[in-house]
């Protein structure tokens, strides 16, 4: 029976609270040099390419991602995976739906609030590419 089945919220919260807290006192281990500041990473972005068109594929190793923000990043890069893997699975599916849209929108503003140094660059150029590809597939439907 998961751990969260069998206590009361409250403790429950308490106990997310302290091992939110022991993992941020964790002394990083050597190799990890994770950072304060959102220095952009050292590893550039991947650059894909779809139908002739390239755009940069930016997936951070968690090493490199600094404190603060790093569960916003990992959750926006997370997303855009969702619509790489639609994107390569069919050339009719939808790639970028208005959920997952508005999704990865939130992923990256609750991002650059937590760590507005963080260089978003590659993420909307790629955004940009699922959104241009969900239009194409799935054209507007004219009003009547």
């Amino acid at each position: 029976m998961p751990l969260f089945a069998r206590c009361s919220f409250s403790n429950f919260l308490r106990y997310l609270l302290l091992m939110g807290a022991l993992a941020a006192a964790a002394p990083v281990a050597p190799g990890h040099a994770q950072t304060k500041g959102g220095a952009p990473p050292k590893v550039p972005a991947a650059t894909d390419s779809y139908r002739g068109q390239s755009f940069p594929r930016q997936r951070t190793p968690i090493e490199a991602l600094p404190l603060n923000g790093q569960a916003e990043i990992l959750r926006l890069e997370t997303l855009l995976d969702q619509a790489y893997g639609a994107l390569t699975a069919s050339p009719t599916a939808a790639v970028f739906p208005p959920i997952l849209a508005e999704a990865v929108a939130q992923a990256a503003e609750q991002a650059a609030a937590v760590e507005p140094t963080w260089n978003q660059d590659a993420y909307r150029r790629e955004a940009a590419l699922y959104a241009a590809e969900e239009a194409r597939r799935h054209p507007p439907r004219p009003k009547r």
